[in-house]
Parts: structure tokens; sequence; C-alpha cells
């Protein structure tokens, strides 16, 4: 259990420190980090700290939906937000706060390692199932109560969060989010954590798969 919970926070650490990186690249995001830079921009906050908020959401739906059935473990998703989202800030305006990256084929090859490295990190934590990340386990809640897939309603949820930076965007003329490297990832991210999901099981665990935590 100790080394499924150090994974899990290896795999945090990596989701949130390559979203700086594409962040920083300046091509474009996956839908759901577009919003949140977006909106974090138009109400003056950090990236970091206004996804803890987004996310922890998620989290409170959680609660609502699962209620008394809410398993207690579930509890460490706060860790999971907390710890991703100073992650992102110290990346974000520590780290690379006073690095630019101006040349175009730099850009793209760091935004498209920044995507690689993040899938990495999400399959991570998925596949040590200690805790549910906050959207997708609202995300799987809200589909198996609505009676529709998780991957339909995760793909109605992105096109929303499209719609909305979109709207925002060009009312408030904020800077696009949602760019080359949007397309990009959704072209490329679910093959790679398919190509993530395939090995880390066996090579860490030696088993195809790990049993989730009671």
């Amino acid at each position: 259990m100790t080394k499924r919970i150090a994974l899990t926070l290896a795999g945090i650490l990596l989701v949130y420190g390559s979203v700086a990186f594409a962040i920083k690249a300046g091509i474009g995001v996956l839908p759901v980090d577009a919003a949140i830079t977006t909106l974090a921009g138009l109400l003056h906050m950090k990236v970091g700290t206004f996804s803890m908020i987004f996310h922890g959401s998620f989290f409170i739906g959680q609660i609502l939906i699962e209620r008394r059935n809410f398993k207690k473990i579930q509890f460490l998703q706060i860790g999971y937000l907390v710890f991703g989202g100073s992650i992102l800030n110290f990346m974000l305006y520590t780290v690379l706060g006073g690095v630019s990256f101006s040349w175009y084929p730099a850009r793209l090859i760091i935004c498209v390692l920044a995507f690689f490295v993040s899938a990495f990190g999400c399959t991570l934590v998925l596949e040590m199932k200690v805790i549910r990340t906050p959207l997708e386990g609202f995300i799987q809640m809200a589909a198996e109560r609505i009676g529709i897939t998780m991957g339909r309603l995760r793909q109605k949820t992105d096109v929303g969060l499209v719609v909305l930076t979109v709207v925002l965007t060009l009312i408030f003329h904020t800077p696009w989010t949602l760019r080359e490297g949007t397309v990009i990832a959704a072209l490329i991210f679910g093959p790679f954590m398919d190509f993530h999901s395939s090995w880390i099981c066996k090579v860490l665990y030696r088993t195809e798969k790990i049993p989730a935590e009671n």
C-alpha cells in the first residue's frame, strides 16, 4: 500500500508538472486545462490555486452523489487537489516563471512531451487505484446515474469546456488557450495512456491489473 501511495504521488507530480510545461509552450492545452487557465486569468488567480477550486467542486459532487456510501479513503483526494495545485503553481511561477519559448518547433516538441508525461502520470494514478481523480471520479458516478458510458459523458464535458473557454475568450479578449496543441492532445493523449497502461502494472507489479482499495 505504501508503494502504491508513493507512486500515486509521483503520478500527481508528473501530471501537474507537465501541465505547467504545456501552458508555457503556449500552443494549446487539454480542454479542462484551457478552461482552468482562462478562468484563473479572468479571476486574477494563480492557475494552480484555481485548479484546486475547480477540481474540488467535482470532489464535492462525488460526495453529494454517493453520500453515505462515500468511502473515507476517498478524502485523500483533498491531498490530490492541494498537492497537485501547489506543484502547478511552483512549476509555473517559480521554476518556469522567467522562462519563455519563442522557437515554434521547440514549443511543439515541449507540448507533445508534456502530453506524453502527463498521460504517464495520469495512467499511474489510475492504475494504482488508491483514490479516484476528482473529475474522472465524478464523471464515472454521474454516467452511471444518467445511464450513459463514462467516455460519452467525458466527451460531452470536454465539448462543454471548449465552448465555455471560447465564449469567455471572445467576450473578455483573453489569450487563446485552445490552439493546435489542443487538437494534438485530442489525437495523442488517449493513445499515450493506452501505451503506458500496457506496461506500468507489468513492470512495477508483474501483473496485468492491480485490485482497487476497499
